[in-house]
């Protein structure tokens, strides 16, 4: 029929690009994909462009797009000729349709995507096919299809900022001088649509104290350029937890993935909620981090909009005298997109005479700042699981000699909030 359009459909190779590095030294990047026309019989195709624009603003949705790219266009089809750099497949009546492949090449310095309750900052990929080139503005002659495309970035694989994130984390503070809290994880970055484990330890240092509840929690901070007039720093959300009430009753079973460990155990159960501090207790949980765009978005630490995250371990005690606090640990991590190893030129060793093989299964020192003995087993370990010393509980006193405290805490935070 002479007003049957046919269909224009892009599939393109990947709906994310991903950019390596910051927006001053990351590389450009290629997007490819094909482009069909599916109609009933052969048509002759005048111009065929693609575009990588913003997002458009929903109606329905109050945040602004603010985007600073105003579109990249490729050339596919001008004049009735395909582009050098496309190829063409001409009409098939086996499958009804012809085909376009096209390659177009993405700044490394364009923003990331990412929404907040305010701002966003989101593109798509847009096809726009016309089929005359008399009446060009004529409704039957136009086709458009459009995917949307997401713009992610990840650190280089040899930059400062990947080294210190895939270290081990290891942070400790006291709170009031009746507990320490210690919260630890085998890296700094952690991936969507993914769980990650994390540890913490409770610590005591005086007498009397219980432990009602513990948990861990991911808190993520949005700024955007509709926040800069504010002298208050940006207020955080909770995007992910898990945590569990403690009970002596209960300490062998996992709940909301919290597991909680004791060397020893209480002997008998007691009718008073919580377990008395006398000794370390180990607390591990799961956090499922939810799908990116979604309920959570990744780091970024340049442009209108940056995105932090945080790890929180918190707990609930009563003190000796009968008042419940709820104390929390925080410290930085990342959330990073998941970045396939082939994409990424990794450092090379040429000099390999002085290498070292690690036996399967050997453990590393968290607390690298402390000196170990020959022969000598850390508390703080981390491998395949948390290794503890087979010690009783210590004697307290009143109060801790100088000599015996511990050195502060790096990269740590710890708040508390009366009840």
């Amino acid at each position: 029929m002479f007003f049957s359009k046919g269909k224009l459909v892009l599939i393109p190779d990947s709906k994310e690009i991903v950019l390596h590095g910051t927006p001053r030294d990351a590389r450009c990047t290629m997007i490819s994909g094909r482009i069909l026309l599916q109609s009933r019989a052969a048509r002759i195709v005048n111009s065929l462009v693609v575009r990588l624009r913003p997002k458009q603003e929903d109606l329905l949705n109050p945040a602004m797009s603010i985007a600073s790219l105003s579109e990249i266009t490729c050339t596919v089809v001008k004049d009735g000729r395909a582009a050098p750099t496309s190829e063409e497949t001409p009409f098939s009546p086996r499958t009804c349709s012809q085909e376009w492949r096209f390659s177009m090449g993405i700044p490394g310095n364009i923003c990331e995507t990412v929404f907040s309750p305010s701002a966003f900052i989101g593109y798509q990929l847009v096809a726009e096919l016309r089929t005359s080139s008399v009446v060009q503005w004529a409704p039957f002659c136009k086709l458009v299809a459009a995917v949307p495309i997401s713009v992610k970035r990840a650190p280089a694989a040899d930059s400062a900022l990947t080294a210190i994130a895939s270290e081990s984390v290891s942070v400790a503070a006291k709170w009031r001088d009746r507990i320490e809290l210690t919260a630890i994880a085998a890296s700094r970055i952690v991936h969507d649509s993914r769980s990650s484990q994390f540890s913490g330890v409770v610590r005591p240092l005086i007498k009397g104290v219980r432990l009602l509840r513990a948990g861990f929690e991911i808190r993520e901070f949005i700024e955007g350029p509709f926040d800069s007039s504010s002298s208050a720093p940006p207020r955080g959300n909770t995007v992910t937890r898990c945590s569990r009430d403690i009970n002596a009753g209960t300490l062998d079973m996992c709940q909301d993935g919290v597991c909680v460990n004791m060397e020893f155990p209480p002997s008998t159960v007691e009718r008073r909620s919580g377990v008395v501090i006398d000794q370390e207790i180990q607390i591990s949980g799961t956090l499922w981090i939810p799908r990116a765009y979604h309920e959570i978005q990744y780091d970024i630490a340049i442009g209108p909009i940056r995105v932090s995250h945080e790890l929180v371990f918190a707990v609930s005690v009563v003190d000796e005298v009968g008042q419940v606090h709820n104390v929390r640990l925080s410290s930085g991590i990342f959330v990073f997109p998941r970045v396939s190893t082939e994409v990424i030129d990794l450092p090379r060793y040429e000099n390999s005479d002085k290498d070292v093989l690690l036996a399967a299964g050997q453990c590393w020192s968290l607390d690298s700042s402390a000196p170990q003995a020959p022969g000598m087993q850390s508390p703080w370990t981390f491998g395949s699981s948390l290794l503890f010393e087979h010690s009783p509980p210590p004697e307290y006193s009143p109060s801790l000699h100088p000599a015996q405290t511990a050195p502060p805490a790096r990269h740590g935070t710890l708040a508390h909030v009366q009840v």
